[in-house]
Order: C-alpha cells, then structure tokens, then sequence
C-alpha cells in the first residue's frame, strides 16, 4: 500500500503542478501539493502500522486519497485529461483494494470533495489541456496502470499460492503428512472411472497395526504417536512411485496402487511389513511392530468407493482372524 501511494501521489503530482503553473496559483497551493504527494504518503504509513487494526485504517486513508482527489480536480478547475485519469484510477484502485464496498466510500468521498472545493472556489471550469500537461499524464496512465497490473498479479499468484497450501491441509493428515480420508476417497473414484474405461488391475491395500492399542495403554500415547509416524514414513517411502498411503484413523491405514495386480500389491505388503519389523519404539524392544494386511482389487461389481473399500476391509478382517502378522488377498 505504501509502495503505491508514494508511486501514485508522485504521478498524480506532475499533471496537478503543470495546472497549477499553468493558472498561476499562489505558492500555498503548490505547497499543499508537495505535502499531499510527499508527506502524506509516509504519514498513512505511520498511521497505519501504529493501529491496532491496520487494514481498516488503509481503507479509511484509501477514502481519503479519493477526497484529496476531488479536492485537486476541482482546484484545477476540472482540467479534462487530469481529471478523467485520476477519478478513474482513484475508483478502480479502491475497487481492486476493497471491493464494491470501499469503491462506494471512494466515488462519494471524490464527489464530496469535488463539490465543497468547486463550490467554495466559485465554480472554476477550465477543461483545456496544454502540451506540457498532456505529456505530464502520460506517465500517470502508463505508469501506475502497469505498477497496479503487476501488483495484481503478484497478489493473484500469492493467492493461488495459498489456496494450493490450504488445499493441500485439507486433503493430507497434519500429523503424519500423508493423506486423509478425505483425498483417498476422491483418488479412488478417480480410479475406479479410469478402470470402468479401460482393461487393467489396480489394489487397494487396508493395513492395522497389531495390538496397537494394548501397546499405546502400556506405553503412553507418545511411543503409539512415534510408531505411527513410523509406519507412515514406511508406507510414503515404499509406495512413493506408484500409490496413495491414507490414515483413515487410529492406526487404520489404507494405500492406493493403480496399474498394481495382486501379486504385485502382495509383494509391495510384504516390502511394507519386511521394513515395519524393523522398527523399534518401544522400551527394551519389548514389542515388534507387525501388520496385519487385507488387499483387494477391483472388480466390475463394485460401483463406488464404499464397495472397493469394504472389500480391503473384508481382506483385512481375515487377515487379523487367521492369526494377524499376515497378508490376505483377494
């Protein structure tokens, strides 16, 4: 905003000061001209960093700057070029800053100060452009319409920006940065259209941890968190090429192979449950950590994520009844 101001009060100043000398106006005139271009500007600053709720004082020196632009058009005795660009920009700056809203306040202030300055400086009307001031606008309108697209633009960039970031929060675990239930589903249905199109075997993997909460109430929720983080690292690591790990809650977590058969989802599970037994989170090593691993492919009976879902569910349930530390596919 600072930025801006300074640029556009410094544009604003050579076409106003070209009139003033033009029309031989007293010098309080080009004083109170340099005070609103170059002062004013670090005065907003000032303003606006010592409030307490800074944007609503920006808007505040926004309707101001409108007023002050009323106030210079009337002065100049509504010089044509002049006073056409500065309305202009002074009403679509407020518009791009605040919306409908603020550009209202804007157009009432410009009027407001337009119409107390005219009415008390008898009506001047001297519409005529000369040379110099033609050329003294130019940058005005080149310039500062420039500046204000690319700072749109940055602003538009920075938005999409966050907009991705907020996005990304939304579909992803924030704990164990791999995806929730919400994105696994929308990747599923994804899935399940691209096989409904063409001929090929893709495997959904449900993954328990065994006897997690047993261990979680003997060994706090601090070693359960670490052994979940753990699992998930796992599971990012090994599918990282091809598939979507999920935390679905607790310690149930579910991953995503397209283009994956059974046979391959069983290598990839025994991969998985290989490097799980590895780790070691608990005092003494007293527990192993083991799997229990439910798989199932798609099938053309099954018409939505529920059912594909349900089915790796099925897997897993006869995976942990045969004894669990185990693989079931189907």
């Amino acid at each position: 905003m600072y930025f801006m101001r300074m640029l556009g009060t410094f544009l604003c100043f050579l076409p106003i000061l070209s009139v003033l000398l033009e029309q031989q106006r007293a010098t309080y005139w080009l004083a109170l001209l340099g005070i609103n271009a170059f002062i004013w500007p670090t005065a907003a600053y000032l303003r606006a960093a010592r409030s307490v709720t800074p944007k609503k004082r920006e808007h505040q020196h926004l309707v101001l700057d409108a007023a002050a632009g009323g106030f210079w058009i009337a002065v100049t005795g509504l010089c044509a070029l002049p006073s056409v660009v500065i309305a202009t920009i002074l009403v679509c700056d407020r518009l791009s800053a605040g919306g409908l809203k603020l550009m209202r306040k804007a157009l009432l202030a410009l009027i407001a100060g337009f119409l107390v300055t005219w009415l008390t400086q008898g009506m001047p009307f001297h519409p005529q452009v000369s040379e110099t001031t033609l050329y003294a606008t130019l940058p005005l309108i080149a310039i500062y319409i420039l500046a204000l697209s690319l700072l749109s633009h940055s602003i538009s960039r920075q938005l999409s920006r966050k907009t991705r970031e907020l996005e990304r929060i939304a579909m992803t675990d924030p704990f164990l940065d791999i995806a929730n239930r919400r994105l696994l589903e929308l990747r599923i249905h994804t899935e399940l259209d691209k096989l409904t199109a063409s001929c090929h075997s893709s495997a959904l993997m449900f993954i328990d941890i065994d006897n997690f909460k047993e261990a979680n109430d003997r060994y706090g929720h601090k070693a359960g968190d670490t052994l979940l983080v753990a699992v998930s690292a796992i599971l990012r690591q090994v599918t990282r090429h091809n598939g979507t790990p999920a935390r679905l809650g607790g310690d149930e977590f579910v991953v995503l192979l397209p283009n994956t058969s059974v046979e391959e989802a069983s290598a990839v599970a025994r991969q998985i449950m290989d490097e799980a037994a590895q780790v070691r989170v608990f005092p003494d090593n007293a527990l192993n950590c083991t799997l229990s691993i439910g798989i199932a492919c798609a099938t053309a009976q099954m018409a939505s994520v529920n059912d594909w879902l349900k089915a790796a569910d099925d897997a897993l349930y006869n995976a942990k009844r045969d004894g669990k530390n185990r693989i079931f596919a189907y």
